[in-house]
């Protein structure tokens, strides 16, 4: 595998991936992303910039498929990894990371997921569990949820996968 940076050129010491940001943040974070990559097999690259409301990480390349698997675990965990480090060094913006949309279409799915349990629950006055996930897709359905007045949301369970269980709110008479 060849490691490729955003114009196709083989990457070199000192030849870091493409980036349109403003912000030290991004660039200190594309620095440590080329440092990354270019101690990995992977044939990626990365492309950081800096939004209004976030740092955007996008992965492109012949291996991103690699990163997508399993409901994007790779692009968690790189989102995960990003995010201590933006932590760590007090960054003003969270980082997002993505590869061709996948998160897009991750957050649509889930949202209506979201929406269809509410109904049930709503329907039937009955709690619904959802499937275990990570935090990242948890906010999601808090989010989706948040202004939904008949129904409630809570995050349960240990460790990093848990469940959120949407339960009819109750009602004050």
């Amino acid at each position: 595998m060849r490691l490729r940076n955003m114009e196709d050129r083989p990457l070199e010491p000192g030849n870091s991936p493409q980036v349109t940001s403003r912000s030290e943040e991004a660039r200190n974070l594309e620095e440590f992303l080329s440092d990354l990559i270019g101690s990995s097999p992977f044939d990626v690259h990365c492309r950081v910039s800096d939004e209004e409301d976030r740092i955007r990480v996008e992965v492109d390349g012949t291996d991103r498929d690699f990163f997508l698997e399993r409901r994007g675990e790779g692009l968690l965990a790189l989102q995960v990894l990003l995010g201590r480090i933006a932590s760590q060094r007090s960054y003003s913006k969270p980082v997002f990371v993505d590869s061709a949309g996948f998160r897009h279409g991750l957050e649509e799915e889930i949202s209506e997921i979201a929406v269809l349990a509410a109904e049930k629950v709503k329907k039937l006055g009955e709690p619904h569990k959802l499937r275990p996930m990570d935090p990242y897709e948890r906010r999601l359905v808090h989010l989706a949820l948040k202004d939904d007045s008949g129904v409630e949301t809570e995050s349960e369970g240990d460790g990093f996968q848990k469940r959120v269980v949407i339960r009819p709110r109750p009602t004050t008479s």
